[in-house]
């Protein structure tokens, strides 16, 4: 994990921030990574699957926790009610929130699974009880089916999150979710063959390179 004073170099690698020698990131500069600004001037996720990848996006493995818009009750109110996800009256508890985080993290695994490391039946555990649990089916007066919600407050929040991912994967557009192999910012690959492994092949990439560089070398092969 990177400290506030290491996080501005990393975000002016990425060309999130501007690079200036003895700033520090703001918290309007924050709020606005992985919501308005994504790395490397990749395009957002299209359609539903946005909203599945802002929720990823709401924390990074390298930022400090302060940084992670779900870490209290009252910066999850404020980052569901800003989606459109909850009533600004609504309030989320603290067993609420952890559910929130279980199941983003769950959510995670599954973007980043690949042959080298496959879902653990632990978060596919976690993902299946939130849906039996936070959706239900219904159908409209045309007869066509729909999932909603199936509960209130942060749990009907889960729900929506867990339908736009549904609804991508039925469009198509699910498996082009990425967790970056060295960062794991999520991005939409827009590859032809879905091959993307970096946010940044630039950046993420050649520091992976550079890391098996040294792994090699320390090892004398």
């Amino acid at each position: 994990m990177l400290g506030m004073a290491d996080l501005s170099n990393v975000l002016a690698s990425h060309g999130l921030v501007s690079s200036v020698k003895g700033t520090s990131v703001d918290e309007a500069t924050m709020a606005r990574l992985g919501e308005e600004m994504e790395p490397a001037e990749r395009p957002p996720a299209p359609g539903s699957l946005r909203l599945v990848q802002q929720f990823l996006n709401t924390y990074n493995h390298e930022f400090p926790p302060d940084a992670d818009r779900l870490s209290t009750p009252e910066k999850a109110a404020r980052w569901l009610t800003s989606h459109g996800l909850m009533a600004p009256s609504a309030r989320v508890s603290e067993p609420g929130r952890r559910r929130l985080v279980r199941a983003r993290e769950a959510l995670r695994s599954l973007v980043r699974a690949g042959k080298e490391s496959p879902v653990t039946a632990d978060d596919l555990r976690v993902l299946n009880e939130a849906g039996r649990t936070y959706l239900s089916i219904r159908f409209g007066p045309d007869g066509a089916p729909r999932l909603e919600p199936a509960s209130t407050g942060a749990d009907a929040a889960l729900g929506n999150v867990l339908a736009a991912g549904y609804a991508a994967w039925l469009s198509g557009t699910l498996p082009r979710l990425k967790a970056c192999a060295q960062c794991e910012w999520v991005f939409y690959d827009l590859s032809k063959n879905r091959s993307g492994t970096w946010c940044s092949m630039r950046i993420c990439g050649n520091r992976a390179k550079n890391r098996a560089y040294r792994r090699r070398r320390s090892a004398g092969t």
